[in-house]
């Protein structure tokens, strides 16, 4: 059973990596170039990251507000609660499989199991309450943040090991 000091150090972690999800989300977006589409960013290395150090339930929290925030405040009001299910979904589903094993090869498969959840997610999404042209135009771009942030989170995986232990 976990004391208060353990339960409050998980709350402060939990409420840093929310607001680092939001920050690295809100400043480095890039819009997609089709109107009412939502935008590229790299938050998702934040989400793998905090999968890794928190695991699952606390990420889902931490990734859920920290993007949605993000949606909010850049004026994608109506990707908000899209964005808190599928960003939890992501963070749940990425520490529940980095729990298992804190080597790369999981950390890898955690993240690129998030990452598929992301493109189905909004493909979902845009389909049914915008348009299919718009979830099929949307997509190839939601493959390249896949991607994109999947590569970046390996190139940082020797910061979350050097992480890990210290929180």
């Amino acid at each position: 059973m976990q004391n208060n000091k353990e339960k409050t150090k998980k709350l402060v972690i939990t409420a840093m990596f929310a607001a680092l999800i939001f920050v690295i989300t809100f400043l480095v977006r890039i819009p997609l170039p089709f109107a009412g589409s939502g935008y590229l960013n790299i938050g998702d290395v934040m989400i793998y990251l905090a999968a890794y150090i928190l695991g699952g339930p606390l990420t889902a929290v931490a990734a859920a507000l920290g993007s949605s925030l993000a949606d909010l405040s850049s004026g994608y009001v109506a990707y908000m609660l899209p964005t808190f299910i599928i960003k939890g979904a992501m963070g749940l589903a990425a520490g529940t499989i980095h729990a298992r094993s804190k080597t790369l090869p999981c950390y890898l498969i955690g993240n690129t199991v998030a990452g598929i959840i992301m493109v189905a997610g909004y493909f979902i999404f845009e389909y049914f309450f915008f348009s299919p042209g718009q979830a099929i135009a949307a997509a190839p771009f939601n493959m390249i943040q896949l991607v994109g942030c999947v590569a970046i989170s390996v190139a940082v995986f020797p910061v979350a090991k050097q992480m890990e232990p210290r929180l």
